[in-house]
């Protein structure tokens, strides 16, 4: 298989070689003003404590709402409400969540909202925070989670695919983990 060069700027690849899932964190400001607004450079961080991790901006509302409040949530995006995250940052604050057509209920640990529409959330507390380059890396030690009770009941075959994640490959690319690929030895999911 012959190898060819590729640009070492993210911004310039087509292909992306690092895909992301695609989420919508959730925060409130000091005076209990929601906001959410879509990420893609989300991980876990650490088992133990259980911690994930997400690069942002130090500016934004998003970074500054987890700054003041110590909290966040990570709600899951699908298919069906992908369009609707794409569009939401022509807007802010509730406005954005007004005009996009989502929906916030309260959480269950944190204070910060989820998004109903989401098939699965995380409740974060701030762990950490760290400035690399231009990346504002926020560390959330996750202290709840719930999944759509229908993936849940599923046979373990068929759950990711009604999780249904979606990953950001570039700009205006997405694409779907729906189609699972199980190589573990120890247990026959065919």
């Amino acid at each position: 298989m012959k190898k060819c060069e590729h640009p070492v700027d993210k911004r310039k690849w087509y292909p992306s070689l690092i895909p992301g899932v695609v989420v919508l964190v959730s925060t409130c400001d000091s005076e209990g003003t929601p906001d959410i607004t879509p990420k893609s450079w989300l991980q876990m961080a650490s088992f133990e404590p259980l911690v994930l991790m997400f690069s942002g901006t130090k500016d934004n509302t998003t970074e500054k709402n987890i700054m003041e409040n110590k909290c966040f949530c990570v709600n899951f995006l699908d298919p069906s409400n992908i369009s609707k995250a794409n569009r939401c940052i022509q807007w802010h604050g509730a406005e954005r969540i007004e005009k996009s057509g989502f929906n916030i209920v309260k959480s269950n640990r944190v204070n910060a909202p989820l998004v109903s529409d989401c098939r699965a959330h995380l409740e974060c507390n701030l762990y950490d925070t760290k400035q690399i380059g231009s990346g504002f890396i926020v560390f959330g030690e996750i202290v709840a989670a719930s999944v759509w009770d229908k993936v849940l009941t599923a046979e373990e075959k068929d759950r990711y695919s009604l999780l249904d994640l979606i990953v950001y490959l570039e700009e205006g690319v997405f694409s779907k983990t729906d189609n699972s690929i199980y190589c573990d030895n120890r247990r026959d999911l065919s």
